[in-house]
């Protein structure tokens, strides 16, 4: 690992103001008139607020960016193997419930082959990146929300002047495609389906027709990658001779997954999908081994690891990722690290290990001291919890448009970047930020707004 990620990226990760003053002068006098065409028909985030403008990122911190979440993958995966040699030794270690990975197949190596798709959850102190959730998984939604809002900015910011200076990062949906083609080793034509969902899908998404309607542009990146991509509904998938996955009579060569199985009702789609998969009929992108990877334990293992680490991944875990421990903790250790947890409120998170999408989270310095006693009581009851460092996130400054009412506020909101890693390398960035009076929890289910990253080209 080279020393100089770990030195980079000091300076604030949005340089709007050091944009010339005509070029953000006359993107936001564009922006109040075009902001219904930026962000029309984009699902993902409630409520009429919306942004004037992306987030501007710098190239070289973009790219730096993308390198140190390529590491930190890498020794999230270590850690894991440290630890377990297949994904079903992984399961037991972490205390994952087998009802909640029926598609694992727990023979599945720990490999570098699951690191194909991620996307970390990266906020900002000062201006240094601190990754405070790692997900691993193909089940990434986000990608088409954030090519198409960063292909409109960039078409508003064409025009003025230093323009040319301003592109969108490279597409997350043809990366994604690309990457799923390669990874599964998938020949000319190759049926691949992807199976719509309602629980745990972006608002405006829960209904089947507007999550096909949706997945269309995402479709046709697949088939022009070659292969033949469909959109579906769960209960559309059956299974024929051994065990081969069908859809309307046709073999499925793959599924794409952007559904999480524990959390979808049973059926007989899901039940079909499942017998293939153990029979090992069909390829998915990507396998459940790769949501064990997303476990927060795993944060909380690196950290117990870190000492024997070579010093420059050290000093890249200290710097970028904020101090996770288990919760309980096991042993003597557990007394004493209630009372730190109990003493320390304001500076600590608890979080599910296996929670996502802001679910079960308790921010210590958003709660009483009461109400942190009975979030430690419920989490030492229930078990597979963290304690993680809180980071006081920098503020993003961002002219918003209400879409119902026509006014525009400015504020200072709270925000996280995610940048998708297929294949290893950066593609489109989701941005989730805040809105004016909005909460501290940044997820689209709790009022969050979905946005995107434009690249500035300094030379």
């Amino acid at each position: 690992m080279e020393s100089g990620i770990v030195d980079s990226l000091r300076r604030s990760v949005d340089v709007w103001s050091e944009l010339p003053q005509s070029f953000r002068d006359g993107l936001l006098s564009g922006s109040v008139t075009g902001a219904r065409r930026v962000h029309d028909g984009i699902s993902g985030s409630k409520g009429t607020w919306r942004p004037l403008r992306p987030a501007f990122v710098d190239r070289e911190d973009y790219e730096e960016l993308g390198r140190v979440s390529a590491r930190l993958m890498t020794l999230l995966l270590d850690s894991c193997r440290r630890r377990a040699t297949t994904a079903g030794e992984l399961q037991d270690v972490l205390g994952v419930d087998p009802a909640d990975t029926p598609l694992l197949s727990r023979a599945e190596p720990l490999d570098e082959s699951l690191l194909v798709a991620a996307r970390p959850d990266v906020v900002y102190r000062s201006g240094i990146p601190w990754f405070v959730e790692f997900n691993i998984d193909g089940a990434l939604g986000g990608t088409l929300q954030a090519d198409l809002l960063a292909s409109r900015f960039r078409d508003l910011c064409r025009p003025l002047p230093g323009g040319n200076r301003i592109d969108a990062p490279p597409s997350a949906v043809d990366s994604r495609f690309a990457c799923i083609r390669r990874s599964l080793e998938l020949s000319e034509g190759s049926r691949v389906a992807i199976p719509v969902f309602s629980k745990g899908a972006a608002p405006g998404l829960e209904e089947a027709d507007a999550f096909l309607a949706w997945l269309g542009p995402m479709c046709e990146s697949g088939r022009e990658h070659g292969m033949d991509t469909v959109a579906c509904r769960m209960d559309e998938l059956e299974t024929g001779e051994q065990d081969i996955l069908l859809l309307d009579g046709r073999q499925v060569d793959a599924v794409f997954r952007l559904f999480l199985s524990f959390d979808q009702p049973p059926g007989d789609g899901l039940d079909a999908l499942i017998r293939a998969v153990r029979a090992g009929r069909v390829r998915m992108h990507t396998s459940e081994a790769t949501w064990l990877l997303s476990d927060k334990t795993t944060m909380a293992w690196l950290w117990e690891d870190k000492e024997s680490l070579p010093n420059a991944d050290q000093r890249l875990v200290e710097r970028h990722l904020p101090w996770t421990v288990l919760f309980p903790a096991s042993g003597t250790g557990g007394p004493e690290l209630l009372a730190h947890a109990l003493s320390h409120r304001s500076e600590l998170v608890l979080k599910p290990a296996g929670g996502y999408g802001g679910g079960g989270v308790v921010l210590g310095p958003e709660v009483s001291d009461e109400e942190w006693r009975e979030a430690l009581e419920r989490a030492a009851r229930e078990g597979r919890h963290i304690l993680q460092q809180h980071v006081t996130p920098d503020r993003l400054a961002l002219d918003f448009h209400d879409q119902e009412t026509g006014a525009v506020e400015q504020a200072e909101v709270p925000f996280v970047l995610g940048p998708f890693m297929f294949g290893g390398a950066p593609s489109g960035v989701l941005v989730r930020h805040g809105v004016p009076g909005g909460g501290p929890v940044l997820n689209a289910h709790h009022g969050a707004v979905m946005s995107s990253v434009l690249l500035v080209d300094r030379c």
